[in-house]
């Protein structure tokens, strides 16, 4: 009896332990369920991405114009856009007239460069036309489509889009617009373009500038350029007669003494070809070196004694810049405050690289010193700094001469050979 009485007493403490269990448990998990649901009530919503309205081109008119570009082309593979590379000129360009509506498409905007410069070459007037959206309905270069609706659309239908503007703000920095001009049907920045002004900087370093000078008088006037470019036969290009107009190297400070001295070659013609400012200055600078004579321009000009290309190196693309593009009747135009904002914009990046160039010739200016101070010596040769041009060889023993040095296949021979290379391909389709 005692004992059936203690196990009752037992079981119901342990059934009262169970359910008291059960209640927190249950209690938990609801205090839990409910923090949950609270929590989720009270966040912020994600953002649903709204659908992209589709902007309809028929209800603005299309304007023939030109822009005037400037970029600096360090950091890019050339201004061309290409297929293999994304990091051109025109690619960025392009990214930006198709965000801000100007142009569906890159291949309907009737596109056309003035100069096509290379990878590394930059900038300060390149001129390019095309066809972009329009808020005018008639006007210099407005032309309407058969399905144009324009006069439907509400809005401002006087005042013209401002390019300029727009168009930087969506720009990388090192890519401005600079202005832009309504031109005629029949204009092409290729083809309309009267002359092009390229400079060339360089310091001092042991060239004999006098020498360059001289040598570089020779390219002025009409010549046959094959000997100072890549022959681009395969392109369609078998003329190589171009007319220089000038030709001039001048200081940019008055150091004469420096081999730090910057100078600036400043080359004008009518057309240039692949790479030809590039192997007219680099055959320059092996004249200013000494390694060349001054009369090795007329010997590599005179195609009848020197047919063939003699091999060598062109100077380096980075100080190269496309800096003027002449035309006739056209008329730019600017926005003051947006020039204003061009003029900071430059200054900024000015003083960017200038900081890091000050902060370079402050290092050499102390190392010269300490070398100085070490050897007891007056002065340290020029010719003893670190190479300060291109990459030319210094004087010695086992430089070659110009015209002693392989050459490469004459015009006729690379035109024997693309015409039968087009005949294989020919008679295997």
């Amino acid at each position: 009896m005692f004992f059936s009485r203690s196990r009752d007493i037992i079981w119901t403490r342990i059934t009262c332990a169970i359910n008291s269990i059960r209640r927190k448990t249950m209690h938990s998990e609801s205090t839990a369920l409910e923090s949950t649901v609270i929590a989720e009530n009270t966040s912020d919503p994600k953002p649903v991405k709204k659908a992209d309205r589709q902007f309809d081109f028929k209800l603005y008119t299309q304007r023939h114009i030109a822009l005037k570009v400037a970029y600096l082309g360090w950091d890019y593979h050339g201004l061309a856009i290409q297929e293999t590379a994304d990091d051109t000129i025109e690619s960025k360009l392009f990214e930006a007239l198709k965000r801000a509506k100007l142009i569906e498409s890159h291949l309907e905007c009737k596109f056309a460069r003035c100069g096509r410069t290379d990878k590394g070459v930059s900038a300060l007037s390149q001129v390019v036309s095309l066809y972009v959206r329009s808020n005018l309905l008639e006007g210099l270069g407005v032309v309407t489509s058969t399905d144009c609706r324009a006069g439907e659309r509400k809005g401002d239908k006087t005042s013209e889009i401002q390019y300029m503007h727009i168009l930087n703000k969506l720009l990388p920095e090192d890519i401005r617009v600079l202005a832009w001009a309504p031109v005629t049907a029949d204009f092409s920045a290729r083809f309309s373009c009267l002359q092009r002004t390229y400079k060339y900087l360089f310091p001092k370093g042991s060239l004999d500038i006098s020498r360059m000078q001289a040598a570089a008088q020779k390219f002025v006037g009409e010549h046959d350029f094959r000997n100072f470019c890549k022959m681009d036969v395969a392109g369609g290009t078998t003329n190589f007669r171009r007319r220089i107009l000038s030709f001039d190297i001048n200081p940019l400070d008055n150091s004469p003494s420096s081999p730090y001295q910057m100078h600036e070659v400043t080359i004008t013609g009518l057309a240039f070809l692949w790479h030809q400012v590039r192997c007219m200055v680099g055959v320059l600078f092996l004249i200013g070196s000494g390694l060349e004579d001054v009369m090795l321009v007329d010997k590599m000009l005179d195609i009848e004694k020197c047919p063939r290309k003699p091999q060598y190196g062109m100077a380096s693309e980075i100080p190269l810049m496309l800096f003027d593009c002449v035309f006739e009747d056209v008329n730019w135009q600017r926005d003051e405050q947006a020039h204003e904002h061009l003029v900071s914009h430059f200054q900024a990046l000015w003083t960017a690289q200038m900081v890091r160039a000050t902060m370079l010739r402050r290092m050499l200016d102390s190392l010269e010193y300490s070398f100085l101070t070490g050897l007891g010596t007056p002065t340290l040769p020029s010719s003893q700094l670190a190479p300060l041009v291109t990459d030319q060889k210094s004087k010695s023993k086992s430089y070659k001469p110009m015209m002693s040095r392989q050459t490469s296949a004459s015009l006729d021979e690379l035109i024997d050979y693309h015409q039968s290379k087009r005949r294989r391909l020919d008679e295997e389709d």
